[in-house]
């Protein structure tokens, strides 16, 4: 009886967070970001770990909410510590690069970039190696977001 009990709850916890996912990418399409934005946090406090990508992604960029890429970062290690390989590439380059504040620090980096590698994310295992082999590290400067665009128009299709 008990399994039964948790096994629903869980099944009714991501329905929730699929909607919020569904919802949001609908407000997000519509140009209603503000919502959209809101609806992934919600989907984040769900369990999503891509409510919590999306809505770190917002962040991280300024995509029509105040750039704030040390609230970037906690979502995007809430995602990965949830498995999402996107997520912990986003915090390796958070770190590598030393942005919004927080300070580089090329171990901390690495290590994410393991974990992003570990679940097939090329890109993340060329950043690792690149890290790892002490050769001149891909991007230049602190201000310069293009590796987050690219993502960003794939995942909301833009």
């Amino acid at each position: 009886m008990t399994k039964i009990m948790i096994s629903m709850l869980l099944l009714m916890n991501l329905n929730l967070f699929a909607d919020f996912l569904d919802d949001g990418s609908t407000a997000y399409s519509r140009g209603d970001i503000t919502l959209a934005n809101k609806l992934y946090l919600q989907a984040c406090k769900s369990g999503s770990s891509r409510g919590c990508l999306r809505s770190g992604l917002l962040y991280f960029t300024g995509t029509d909410v105040k750039q704030n890429i040390v609230k970037a970062k906690k979502l995007f290690v809430r995602a990965c510590k949830r498995s999402n390989p996107e997520a912990c590439y986003y915090v390796g380059m958070i770190y590598k690069r030393g942005e919004g504040g927080i300070e580089k620090d090329y171990k901390k980096a690495r290590t994410y970039f393991a974990a992003a590698c570990k679940r097939n994310l090329s890109k993340s295992c060329k950043q690792y190696n690149l890290i790892r082999e002490k050769r001149e590290v891909v991007g230049s400067g602190n201000n310069d977001h293009n590796f987050s665009y690219t993502y960003t128009t794939e995942v909301y299709g833009g």
